[in-house]
This record gives structure tokens, C-alpha cells and sequence, in this order.
């Protein structure tokens, strides 16, 4: 119940642990006296930092779980893209195609919603200067992730 006393084998800086309690308390995972919330503990069920299984279970409530699913899964896995020395100019310009001006989440949304309707090819990947490993990687993440929300009946609805 006292992290700040708990009998660590090897002790993190205080600074630390207050720090990473400010920031559950501001997620609300934590209340005023520490404990965890009702939303801290469906945060904990998920295997995902703290901000991006907030993140997950608010795009419940906005009716938009289904994209964010992905996202949280593509941001969980290394660069996606890669850039040979001999073809920068080439993946510069196939991953321009991507570019969405909404942001990089919405990029990296684009390019998975992509690839599945390419049918998760590697012809496609290397086509794209895409990581094949990395999609499916951040496929078996969002399965992860699907199948706890199923387990808690959590919605999965696309905002399309």
C-alpha cells in the first residue's frame, strides 16, 4: 500500500516513484490517498505505459476504439519504416504516401489499414520500404490488446 516505504530489494529514487505517482494520479488511475481508482485497474490489465491504456480505454467512450487499437499497437513496435542508403530518395517518396496532416498516429494508422487491405503482403512492405516484422509484431500486439477488451466487454467501434 506504501510504495514510499516498500521494502524494494533495489530502491528507485524517491524523486522517482513521487513522479510516477503524480502522473497516475493525473490519469486517474490513482486517488487523493494513493489507491488505485476503478480506472486504474482496468489500465493495469492492459501490458501497455500507463498514458497509452488510458488512451485505449477513453477511445471507448469517443467511439473510436477500433482505430486507437491500432495506433497504441503500431506506436508499441520500432520504426516501421526504413530508408536504404542506395533508395533514400525512393522510401522518402513512398512514405510521403502516408503522410497524413493529422499527425504521425494517423500516419502510422494509415499504413497498417494499408497494408490489411493488401492483404498483410510482404511484396507489399518491401514495396513501401515498410518493416513486414514490425506489422506483424503490431498485429499480435493489437490481438493482445483486442482480446483483453473482449474479456472486459469493452466496445471495439470504428468512428468511420
Amino acid at each position: 500500500q506504501d510504495l514510499l516505504n516498500f521494502d524494494f530489494m533495489d530502491p528507485p529514487p524517491i524523486q522517482h516513484l513521487v513522479s510516477a505517482m503524480e502522473s497516475l494520479f493525473y490519469l486517474g488511475a490513482l486517488d487523493d490517498e494513493g489507491l488505485l481508482t476503478r480506472l486504474g485497474r482496468k489500465m493495469a490489465e492492459f501490458p501497455l505505459e500507463p498514458m497509452l491504456a488510458k488512451m485505449l480505454l477513453a477511445s471507448v467512450d469517443l467511439q473510436c476504439s477500433e482505430e486507437v487499437l491500432t495506433i497504441v499497437a503500431m506506436v508499441s513496435v520500432q520504426n516501421v519504416f526504413y530508408r536504404p542508403k542506395d533508395k533514400q530518395a525512393q522510401a522518402d517518396q513512398k512514405k510521403s504516401r502516408f503522410h497524413q496532416p493529422e499527425g504521425d498516429h494517423i500516419t502510422l494508422l494509415t499504413v497498417y489499414d494499408s497494408w490489411i487491405a493488401n492483404n498483410s503482403s510482404n511484396a507489399w512492405c518491401f514495396e513501401n520500404f515498410v518493416h513486414f516484422r514490425s506489422l506483424k509484431r503490431a498485429e499480435d500486439i493489437r490481438k493482445q490488446l483486442l482480446t483483453i477488451m473482449d474479456r472486459y466487454k469493452l466496445d471495439v467501434v470504428s468512428c468511420k
